[in-house]
């Protein structure tokens, strides 16, 4: 398809507009017509290709100030001959999926836009791409919890392959820009914990190519904080006086542990509450004249760990 020729009747169309506006003027009025409507459109730029599965996502820019000067863009593609067009796509678009391809041959494509006059723009720089097939998809995907980080692990079956991660708040939705910033040759990727949020992640195998070549998602993988369990505080140690007990333990691992809590138990009775501390410290303002245990846990986002207890605590005067 010849877009040229398409641009050149317009220049007669110009000469056109230059005589009509300069005789309307000459008679003292404004004319409509100006030599503006005219101009060849700015040309898209950045055109880029990305390979994920069965379908080539092209994406481009365009200055957004200029949308409204245009019509449409139009997506050319060549196979080894002349370009062809595949399709007009509204201007307030950036992207065309293409699904009609083979594995293992080679395409160019550009983009043009085209204005209200149906003047074309020139021909955005030519985005050449030779996809191949797609490695499968990562299995088993797992993740651990230490301190303030999330590591996501995976099994994978091809070798050479690389990874992409991807991270959504929301189940089954996900971009095209993946969480790492650089494909990962090793199958695990340590992301910072998000204490307050639901997280959920899909990894997909690549080649590495400058298009992606990518395979298919993974399984998806849900990290909520509301299934995490902090660790059980160590060293409990009590210090009764004869007002107080002053309980002390050392602090705990997870930097996602909100808090603690102490329980106190009297006379074999149930543990209660007796109160919370952002510390690992603790002031049990009761005289402990009879016999107590104590039982102090850390809580997470949603969940206790497990006790640490501490047992048979009474204050007895130094004779």
């Amino acid at each position: 398809m010849n877009l040229r020729c398409h641009n050149c009747r317009h220049l007669f169309l110009i000469l056109a507009a230059v005589l009509l506006t300069t005789t309307i003027s000459g008679c003292g009025k404004k004319g409509d017509l100006t030599l503006k409507a005219y101009e060849r459109p700015e040309t898209p730029s950045r055109l880029t290709a990305v390979h994920r599965e069965d379908a080539l996502y092209l994406k481009w820019a365009y200055p957004p100030a200029k949308e409204n000067l245009i019509t449409e863009f139009i997506v050319m593609r060549s196979s080894g001959s002349d370009f062809e067009k595949l399709s007009s796509i509204s201007r307030e678009m950036r992207e065309y999926i293409d699904i009609d391809f083979r594995p293992g041959s080679t395409y160019e494509y550009r983009v043009l836009s085209q204005n209200l006059r149906g003047i074309y723009s020139n021909d955005s720089a030519i985005a050449s791409v030779a996809p191949v097939q797609a490695p499968l998809p990562p299995a088993k995907l797992s993740y651990t919890v230490s301190e303030d980080t999330v590591t996501i692990a995976w099994k994978h079956a091809d070798t050479g392959t690389l990874f992409n991660v991807y991270r959504s708040p929301e189940k089954g939705k996900y971009g095209m820009s993946p969480v790492n910033t650089a494909p990962l040759s090793e199958p695990r990727f340590n992301d910072a914990l998000s204490v307050n949020n639901v997280n959920y992640y899909t990894v997909r195998s690549l080649t590495g190519s400058s298009i992606r070549d990518e395979g298919p998602a993974s399984e998806e993988l849900k990290v909520d904080p509301a299934d995490l369990v902090p660790s059980m505080p160590l060293h409990l140690q009590a210090f009764p006086a004869h007002d107080k007990v002053f309980l002390l333990w050392k602090e705990v691992d997870e930097r996602w542990v909100t808090g603690f809590k102490v329980y106190r138990r009297t006379d074999n009775n149930d543990y209660v509450l007796l109160g919370k501390t952002q510390t690992p410290t603790f002031l049990d303002s009761e005289a402990p004249v009879t016999k107590r245990d104590y039982r102090v846990t850390a809580a997470g986002p949603a969940k206790e760990g497990p006790a640490a207890e501490i047992k048979n605590i009474i204050y007895i005067p130094q004779q």
